[in-house]
């Protein structure tokens, strides 16, 4: 049944809209009208846009339309370069040409959502439509004239054009948006195309609703919202939107993330298009963004079943397609570890579309976390913390990982903990607060997950202290599972939640960190933009920390790990050494 669905959406839903887009919702074709008769309010939300804004204006300004009969709005939301001296100057220029810009500048950055509730305000009294457009795109300059003569028919609500990717752009970039195109060209043959770039669009203004505070895919929900009393949404194939400025591989993967947790939410804010009294925008709502916001957990659960039986049933088929798989993502793995660039065009599709839906599930994760309620940034921000490609290849890493390791070392850990409970009085966990990643302006704290190997209350007498060879305090059983390091198996579950990674610096406890601090320099900087890890360089070197000696002894281990995630091909390696020693640790109990 997950397959189908997998199988419907993508190929599914397609042949259906070729079929019934033959038998298109006919548009009414009016004559061109010269004169323009739509008032049309522009509207741009702008954070740190310098290098484009005075370019964007200028497009606008050069509108072939009736320059009394639209204005532009800018709402420049606390931005720190020059976007408002730059916004002037294009202001002042527009004002010889008779174009109306006016500029919202607001010193505290509120959020894009916030911008765009503000815009609304102001024009939706004024203007017959609202037209929201990036900064970072251009528009054909007959844009009004189009969107003024679809706009006669009455029963249209939403209009966009065809979205254009910068030459720059890669190749999967420009094949998902000419997959896109084709698709919203069908859908608008229906009257009912779901979802617009967020470029360029026009809404009815009596059909603009405010934003919830939080939404993060504004574009969507601003349309999608104009349709829920009937409306019909049209692309106009003669509006070219062409987007200047196209992602490095690393900030699409990053803009994948956040439209990962925007499907998510937009299946909770648009539930009342899913009543079939809607007809088509309700079908290819659910069609479309329905079934790409839970396809993310639908190929996480396929790979998970698909994992289970490979492992315990004797049927062919899941081994072949488990081989497949495996192959498949070892070619991308391989590619980005030598830097290949030969391409294998139906493996590359593939991958990227595999890759773009398991960067939306960890999307979902940080939404159900409450990572989305803060304002906007730039994708393009740089993070010099550590090299971008390689964190997100270590979060999906992690997130598979640890929910493989919890599903199959599941007996092993109910064993441990049965035997703890008959061998020792207290609970069978033990968490203790830890500190996690760092950076310029925050330390994470978080309770870390054990096997409790020591016995209740082993600090009440002694206070924080570090555990010893032969220590007392540790139980029979307790000291079994510490050389074998199972007594860190709970811990996959923080991975999972995001507070760990399955390989880093070892997690220290906030008691002794201000003295290791005090009497090691920098060592603080373990952390620093790294999550802490159950195993790690420095945990399989030296094992557990007796002394601030032995911790002064990790820190070039952890330095050293730190050092390798500023090249795949050497954190790579890397990441596969600790792996293995880890084994050795856990197969030869050399854990303290």
């Amino acid at each position: 049944m997950l397959i189908v669905l997998v199988v419907y959406h993508h190929v599914g839903y397609v042949a259906l809209l070729t079929l019934f887009s033959r038998r298109s919702y006919k548009r009414f074709v009016f004559a061109k009208n010269t004169k323009a008769t739509t008032r049309f309010g522009i509207l741009i939300c702008a954070y740190n846009e310098q290098a484009h804004i005075k370019e964007k204006l200028h497009n606008l300004g050069a509108m072939l339309y009736n320059t009394q009969m639209y204005a532009i709005h800018v709402y420049l939301d606390g931005c720190t370069d020059n976007t408002y001296e730059e916004a002037m100057l294009a202001q002042s220029h527009l004002a010889k040409q008779n174009v109306v810009c006016h500029l919202h500048f607001n010193k505290q950055n509120r959020g894009k959502a916030y911008g765009i509730n503000e815009l609304i305000k102001l024009a939706k009294p004024n203007y017959d439509v609202l037209l929201f457009t990036d900064v970072s795109a251009l528009l054909s300059i007959d844009v009004l004239n189009n969107i003024d003569d679809d706009f006669k028919d009455t029963k249209i609500n939403v209009i966009t054009g065809v979205y254009i990717l910068d030459d720059e752009a890669t190749a999967e970039q420009k094949h998902y948006w000419q997959y896109q195109n084709n698709v919203k060209s069908m859908e608008s043959s229906l009257g009912a195309v779901i979802g617009v770039p967020g470029a360029m669009f026009a809404i009815r203004s009596e059909h603009t609703d405010l934003l919830d505070e939080n939404t993060i895919n504004d574009d969507f929900i601003l349309t999608m919202n104009a349709l829920k009393d009937g409306g019909k949404a049209v692309v106009n194939a003669n509006i070219n939107i062409v987007e200047r400025e196209c992602d490095e591989q690393s900030h699409d993967y990053a803009r994948r993330v956040r439209l990962g947790a925007g499907n998510w939410q937009q299946i909770k804010l648009l539930i009342k298009l899913l009543s079939p009294k809607l007809g088509w925008v309700s079908f290819n709502f659910i069609s479309h963004k329905v079934l790409r916001g839970v396809m993310p957990i639908l190929l996480a659960l396929i790979y998970s079943l698909l994992l289970c039986m490979l492992l315990f049933s004797s049927l062919l088929f899941p081994k072949l397609l488990c081989g497949a798989i495996v192959l498949l993502h070892g070619i991308e793995l391989c590619k980005k570890v030598f830097k290949i660039s030969v391409k294998i065009p139906i493996v590359d599709k593939v991958n990227y579309i595999l890759n773009a839906y398991f960067l939306a599930l960890w999307g979902i994760i940080k939404f159900e976390r409450g990572d989305y309620k803060k304002h906007w940034q730039r994708v393009h921000a740089r993070n010099s913390e550590q090299n971008g490609s390689i964190k997100i290849i270590k979060r999906c890493i992690d997130i598979v990982g640890s929910a493989t390791g919890l599903i199959l070392l599941s007996p092993v850990m109910l064993l441990v903990a049965v035997m703890i409970k008959l061998t020792s009085r207290g609970p069978i966990l033990f968490n203790q607060l830890r500190v996690g990643e760092s950076s310029d302006t925050f330390v994470a704290l978080f309770d870390v997950l054990k096997f409790r190997s020591m016995v209740v209350d082993a600090e009440v007498k002694s206070g924080a202290v570090w555990a010893v060879k032969d220590d007392p305090r540790i139980t029979p059983i307790g000291k079994f599972i510490r050389k074998t390091r199972l007594d860190e198996l709970p811990q996959l579950w923080n991975v999972l939640m995001g507070d760990m990674s399955l390989i880093g610096p070892r997690p220290e406890r906030p008691v002794f960190y201000s003295k290791l601090e005090k009497d090691i320099p920098y060592f603080s900087q373990r952390t620093y933009g790294i999550k802490p890890g159950i195993s790690g360089l420095a945990q399989v070197m030296n094992g557990y920390d007796e002394s601030i000696d032995d911790a002064r002894n990790k820190i070039g281990w952890d330095y050293a790990y730190m050092l390798s995630t500023s090249s795949p091909r050497s954190w790579c390696y890397m990441e596969l050494t600790i792996f293995f020693k880890t084994l050795v640790v856990i197969f030869t109990g050399k854990g303290q």
